[in-house]
């Protein structure tokens, strides 16, 4: 993806410790319905994730972990409170402020994929790129580049439904990565695979981590925080507790 050299500048220009806020949350709430109907996804949710961190954002389902996930890579707005990316407050930005600001800045890797069935691979890796008219040739070589480092060099004309479920992750790994962001967000990224192509997975977004990406990954599986720096639990739309990973 990078020559060793521009690697080790990109390790060091990232890794600012623990002074930079890479994500912070003060006092979210998110509500959906009105009167007897309310529902609160999230309340009163503070929480700050610094520059290089491995974070494990763990809870059941239904806990308020993919609300969660919405609101801190904004792509969906709280209630109440405020969320400030790279220390920048997007509480009051726009639909476009905010996309600008996501793209820019954050990566997301799906339980699902989310993969565009009718493109191949390396398209649906450049896919980001076209929104700000990156030339197609250096698209192209960009996410052959990327793909090629994910070990799927011979998949890059292959459709999401010729590839398995971990070349699939893959990609969408690589679309994660295709803007450079400093934050990735996971979610679920085990989720449809099987154990030993989950592990290949976590073991990406460990070798990334240790480049100086944020990486948060939002899960149920307790297994997970083996290999994370800290662990945040939500219960029923509150952070209820903040431990360090076993891996710390």
């Amino acid at each position: 993806m990078k020559d060793q050299k521009t690697l080790e500048g990109l390790k060091k220009s990232r890794k600012k410790g623990k002074s930079h806020e890479a994500l912070k949350l003060q006092g979210i709430c998110k509500s959906y319905g009105e009167g007897h109907g309310m529902v609160k996804a999230l309340c009163n949710a503070d929480m700050t994730i610094y520059d290089g961190e491995f974070v494990c954002i763990l809870g059941p389902s239904g806990s308020g972990k993919s609300t969660l996930l919405h609101i801190i890579g904004l792509l969906d707005s709280p209630s109440e409170g405020k969320v400030f990316v790279d220390g920048v407050d997007t509480t009051d930005m726009n639909s476009d402020e905010k996309a600008k600001e996501r793209a820019q800045k954050i990566g997301f890797v799906f339980q699902f994929f989310n993969l565009i069935p009718s493109l191949s691979a390396v398209e649906n890796v450049e896919l980001p790129l076209t929104i700000y008219d990156v030339p197609k040739d250096e698209r192209h070589k960009k996410s052959i580049a990327l793909l090629t480092r994910l070990g799927l060099a011979k998949r890059l004309d292959h459709l999401p439904n010729m590839l398995s479920g971990g070349e699939r992750q893959r990609v969408a790994i690589a679309r994660a990565l295709i803007n450079d962001p400093e934050i990735v967000l996971a979610d679920e990224p085990t989720g449809n695979l099987d154990s030993k192509t989950g592990a290949d997975v976590l073991n990406i977004l460990q070798e990334l981590h240790k480049e100086g990406r944020t990486i948060v990954i939002i899960t149920h599986d307790r297994g997970i925080t083996k290999m994370t720096e800290r662990v945040i639990n939500i219960r029923d739309g509150k952070l209820i507790e903040d431990n360090v990973g076993e891996n710390k």
